[in-house]
C-alpha cells in the first residue's frame, strides 16, 4: 500500500507529470496504444513509392480514423501523406517523439482494433518489367500478371483496347522485353 500523504502526491505530480498509463508502449507507436494500431511503416519504409500506395489502401479500411507522422519525415513526404489523408478524410498529425527512431508512420482507430502484423517486414514491389514500361498500357497477359504479382498497382495501367491496337499503341511490358 502507497504511504504517500495526497499532498506528497499533489507535488510529484507538479513536479513529473501526472502518470501515464502504458507510457513507454505510446512512445513507441507515435503517442498510441498498441491496440489501436491497424498498420505502420518504420523509417526506411516511409520514402518508398509502394508506401503510399500501401497506406492509401489501408485508408479505405472503416476502422482507421488518423494518420499520425513522426515529426522528424521529411517535409516533401510528409506532404504525400497529408494529401492521403484528405483525401480519406482521415485526421492527420506529426508528433515529435525524441525517443522513437523506429517508427515513422502508424494509421490507428479511434478503439481497440488488436490487429496483429501492423508492421510488414517487406513493401510489395511493382515487378521491373512494370516498372519500366515506358506507356501504362498493357497487354491482357500483362494485365493478367500484374493483377496476380501485384494487385497493389493494377489502377497505374491500363489494358489495351481495339482503338489502341488500330491506333499502334502496344504494350509497355513487350516494348521494354524487346529491347
Amino acid at each position: 500500500m502507497n504511504n504517500q500523504s495526497e499532498l506528497e502526491k499533489y507535488v510529484e505530480y507538479g513536479v513529473a507529470g501526472t502518470p501515464q498509463i502504458k507510457a513507454d508502449e505510446k512512445k513507441h507507436w507515435l503517442g498510441e496504444f498498441r491496440e489501436r494500431i491497424t498498420f505502420a511503416l518504420n523509417f526506411e519504409q516511409i520514402n518508398r513509392k509502394e508506401a503510399i500506395k500501401m497506406v492509401e489502401e489501408k485508408c479505405k479500411d472503416g476502422r482507421v480514423n488518423k494518420l499520425i507522422l513522426e515529426n522528424s519525415v521529411l517535409d516533401t513526404i510528409a506532404e504525400k501523406y497529408m494529401d492521403v489523408a484528405k483525401k480519406y478524410d482521415k485526421e492527420y498529425k506529426t508528433i515529435d517523439m525524441n525517443t522513437n527512431k523506429e517508427i515513422a508512420l502508424v494509421l490507428a482507430s479511434n478503439e481497440a482494433v488488436n490487429e496483429k502484423d501492423i508492421l510488414i517486414e517487406k513493401l510489395p514491389v511493382l515487378p521491373e518489367a512494370f516498372y519500366h514500361a515506358k506507356n501504362k498500357k498493357l497487354c491482357k497477359k500483362h494485365m493478367q500478371e500484374l493483377r496476380e504479382e501485384a494487385p497493389l498497382f493494377i489502377d497505374e495501367f491500363e489494358e489495351i483496347t481495339l482503338l489502341d491496337k488500330m491506333m499502334g499503341i502496344s504494350c509497355g511490358v513487350c516494348e521494354h522485353m524487346k529491347k
